[in-house]
């Protein structure tokens, strides 16, 4: 036997029907949409982590580099100036230290062809040493000759190239976070727009239907 539905019944099933299409939709693009905003600020950030990483490399780069030649030209004014002063005192160890002021121009200039950290600290630890030596020197010539600064700044070269090697590997790890991001944000951006426009459909067939049955305004 044929069932005979009568227009204001059918109404209401698909009315029905539409509702409880946008409420299995509204669900599920709410739950996404919590989602995808998560993705977008984690995508922002991982951006905002690959630019600063990047301005950081450059930094650091061109620090290192100023610090050294810094460090360079302080002790060349300083050891000057005490090599100066031990002659006009008639020092007769002047050549021993003058050579050791030689050994340390050696060893800058391995720090400005250096590749390996590890040939860099052990040039500036024999610097160190060597300087330590021409102050113990002068001391002992009454003499006062101070090299804190150069040091300073042989350690804050030394620091500022192995933050930069700490660097060195985490653009292409930043750059491969980025794309898996990007990869979740696309896949989730693609259904989130299916139901977007699934549910205005929905909506406007529910305004449509609504009419029709006579009751409420669209």
């Amino acid at each position: 036997m044929i069932e005979i539905i009568d227009s204001s019944r059918l109404i209401e099933l698909v009315l029905e029907k539409h509702k409880k299409l946008l409420d299995t939709y509204g669900n599920e693009f709410s739950e996404l949409d919590s989602k995808l905003n998560a993705l977008r600020q984690q995508s922002d950030s991982v951006k905002k982590e690959i630019e600063f990483t990047g301005t950081r490399i450059e930094v650091l780069t061109e620090k290192y580099h100023l610090l050294f030649h810094q460090a360079k030209k302080l002790r060349e004014e300083t050891l000057n100036a005490f090599f100066e002063n031990m002659r006009k005192a008639g020092a007769a160890n002047l050549h021993d230290l003058q050579r050791l002021g030689s050994r340390i121009e050696e060893l800058e200039k391995k720090l400005q062809t250096s590749k390996h950290i590890e040939d860099e600290e052990k040039s500036i630890t024999e610097i160190k040493k060597l300087l330590y030596e021409i102050e113990s020197a002068g001391r002992k010539a009454g003499i006062m000759i101070t090299c804190k600064g150069i040091i300073e700044k042989l350690n804050d070269a030394d620091s500022s190239h192995r933050e930069l090697l700490s660097l060195q590997n985490k653009p292409k790890q930043q750059t491969e976070s980025s794309k898996d991001v990007e990869q979740q944000k696309g896949d989730i951006e693609a259904r989130h727009n299916w139901l977007k426009h699934r549910i205005e459909s929905h909506n406007n067939a529910l305004v449509h239907w609504e009419k029709e049955r006579g009751g409420v305004k669209a």
